[in-house]
């Protein structure tokens, strides 16, 4: 049987974070590799994600142990996700600490960059230099458009793989003729959220009378597919049961830049967080996602 040769196109993905995020960086690795599963056989499009702690091999004599780093791979990152909790890092010759120096020489050269901080609570024996050295980062960073943030490793898988839906569609349209695919197909993207908002009335003298809030999650999709058969499912995490759901967990067809809600009600034994799943597909092909939902 004669087989089609397909130049495949490979797009490096360095994960640039201090050592307080270990957890966060395999859950990035676990998002980018659920891309290539989603992707690349139809896209020809691989992306290869790049860890310091994995990839970088010791060259004595070469420099410090950052200029290695950069020369070996950092600088030749197509995208670059920057990942920090409490700590921004030890400290190199020329920034703030490597991963500031990875994002800053990323940044310069014109690559993709995403940067994520942990809205999770800090530890109690933070070390209040490395964290006033961490949020004068931020502040930078924020005036410029690139700080994201994160509630957990499962809620940054979901943030990273719509980065990465972004980033790449850029990065594959500017392929040179000839050297790889110039376009992916349309994709959906689900994020969830949970909204809560008061609700009430106005009486004769223009006093609002406050009824019970309006509770709700609303999936909405931020990619260019439509999703098709979608199902939402919530399990409760921890101690506790799930919300009470409405009726309404699942619609036939939910197209690009729209959303739809589902109505909530918490009770005194909901659990105080929920994994929700939504479940659809796209051309026949059945897609997943998982999302941490916060109640509380």
């Amino acid at each position: 049987m004669h087989r089609m040769s397909l130049q495949t196109t490979t797009v490096a993905v360095l994960i640039a974070s201090p050592g307080d995020t270990r957890a966060e960086r395999t859950a990035v690795e676990e998002a980018i590799l659920n891309w290539n599963s989603d992707h690349t056989l139809r896209s020809k499009v691989h992306l290869l994600p790049l860890r310091w702690e994995l990839d970088a091999t010791p060259l004595l004599g070469r420099g410090s142990a950052q200029e290695v780093i950069n020369r070996q791979f950092a600088d030749s990152a197509d995208i670059v996700i920057g990942l920090f909790y409490s700590r921004v890092g030890q400290p190199t010759a020329n920034a703030a600490s490597g991963t500031v120096e990875e994002i800053e020489r990323a940044i310069d050269r014109g690559a993709a960059v995403g940067v994520f901080c942990s809205s999770a609570p800090l530890p109690n024996d933070v070390d209040v230099d490395q964290l006033s050295a961490l949020r004068e980062f931020q502040t930078s960073l924020q005036a410029r458009g690139l700080l994201g943030s994160y509630a957990s490793p499962e809620d940054l898988k979901t943030r990273v793989r719509s980065l990465l839906e972004s980033a790449v569609a850029g990065i594959v349209t500017d392929t040179p003729s000839g050297a790889g695919p110039t376009s992916t197909e349309p994709r959906a993207i689900l994020r969830c959220e949970y909204l809560s908002d008061p609700t009430g009335n106005l009486d004769n003298r223009g006093r609002l009378s406050v009824g019970p809030r309006r509770q709700r999650l609303r999936v909405s999709n931020i990619g260019t597919g439509t999703a098709e058969g979608l199902r939402v499912d919530v399990d409760p995490i921890g101690d506790g049961e799930s919300p009470v759901i409405g009726d309404d967990t699942s619609v036939e067809r939910l197209l690009h830049h729209s959303h739809f809600d589902i109505r909530v009600a918490l009770t005194l034994g909901t659990s105080p967080q929920a994994r929700v799943t939504m479940t659809w597909q796209e051309q026949g092909q059945q897609f997943s996602e998982s999302q941490i939902i916060r109640w509380m």
